[in-house]
């Protein structure tokens, strides 16, 4: 486990000289692989598209993460987000990642 920003996306990100830092009050105690399964939540419709599983292993080979983690962490996140995004009415996205993570978790089987 290791300090973990929790909720990487556009938004609370700031680019400098050096590259980019994320810029949270609110971080957690997780593995690495968690943030960029944060990333893997976005854009579900083009995450279906492009290939979940790829993006996962994308993601890792540039961090020097597990992919497997990496893409078991956005799908977790896909639903819950998708979850309470349906709870308190944000449509149609919510039912979109909620789609995203059925239908990626439905392809489970066929990972490398």
């Amino acid at each position: 486990m290791a300090s973990a920003h929790g909720d990487v996306h556009q938004w609370n990100t700031l680019e400098s000289a050096d590259g980019f830092s994320l810029v949270d009050p609110d971080g957690l105690l997780a593995e690495p692989e968690y943030d960029l399964g944060i990333i893997m939540r976005e854009d579900p419709i083009e995450l279906l598209r492009d290939g979940p599983y790829q993006r996962a292993h994308w993601l890792a080979a540039r961090t020097g993460l597990d992919a497997t983690a990496v893409w078991e962490w956005g799908v977790i996140e896909r639903l819950s987000t998708g979850l309470l995004l349906t709870s308190i009415g944000l449509q149609p996205i919510g039912a979109q990642m909620v789609s995203a993570a059925e239908a990626i978790a439905a392809d489970h089987a066929h990972l490398p």
